[in-house]
């Protein structure tokens, strides 16, 4: 008997691995400075900061709604990123080394990293994905002796992913026909999307689909 899952290539199986990590900060002029890397990476966590309401009425539930407001997570690395601590504010170099400071900052900005995925085929394709409005705060240290063997150390990045807003096909901030605006936390470009090659050299802002507008509304 065929085994339809591993008939079906384009479907992934698994995915793993994290590579590649690197950021962005806003510019003077409005836009996304260069992609700067972060270093090497081990784990990248992340969850839906979400939250439930019901409403009742007449003794029975008349509203479900589930608040979504961007996503948590964190990103393990190998070690303490320098140029990253200083982008956010958090360490100074002084004329006497370099120094943590209480930061007097905190800029939403961009990260982004690689994942592998392997689809029924055995193949195995490279995920691109940019976080939106990240803020983050200072890794944890925790240094081990030695006991035999090298006991290497990871930190952790505690991350907020708040988002930005998606644009419409003409640039201008996307607006539905109800006045909602699609606020955007991830984006991922596998193999097969157009664009694929290139993405990860810049900062890319989400665009909708041309002709999104006509059915829902137009840009504003």
């Amino acid at each position: 008997m065929t085994n339809s899952k591993a008939a079906t290539p384009a479907k992934n199986l698994i995915r793993f691995n994290i590579r590649n990590a690197k950021y962005a900060f806003p510019a003077d002029n409005g836009e996304y400075g260069d992609f700067v890397p972060m270093g090497t990476s081990t784990k990248m966590a992340l969850e839906t900061d979400s939250s439930e309401k019901e409403v009742y009425g007449d003794g029975e539930c008349i509203v479900h709604y589930i608040n979504e407001k961007g996503k948590t997570g964190t990103l393990t690395q190998n070690n303490i990123c320098d140029e990253y601590e200083i982008a956010c504010g958090r360490q100074v170099m002084t004329a006497d080394g370099l120094a943590q400071v209480k930061p007097t900052k905190n800029t939403p900005h961009i990260i982004y990293f690689e994942t592998c995925a392997m689809d029924g085929d055995n193949e195995i394709s490279v995920a691109k994905t940019m976080l939106y409005g990240v803020t983050s705060t200072r890794p944890a240290e925790n240094y081990d002796q030695n006991n035999g063997e090298i006991n290497e150390s990871s930190f952790d990045v505690p991350l907020k992913i708040k988002g930005i807003k998606a644009l419409a096909s003409d640039g201008k901030v996307y607006v539905d026909a109800k006045g909602n605006n699609r606020v955007v936390w991830q984006l991922t470009k596998t193999p097969d999307m157009e664009g694929y090659d290139t993405f990860g050299d810049k900062v890319v802002i989400p665009k909708m689909l041309a002709g999104a507008e006509a059915d829902t509304g137009t840009g504003a």
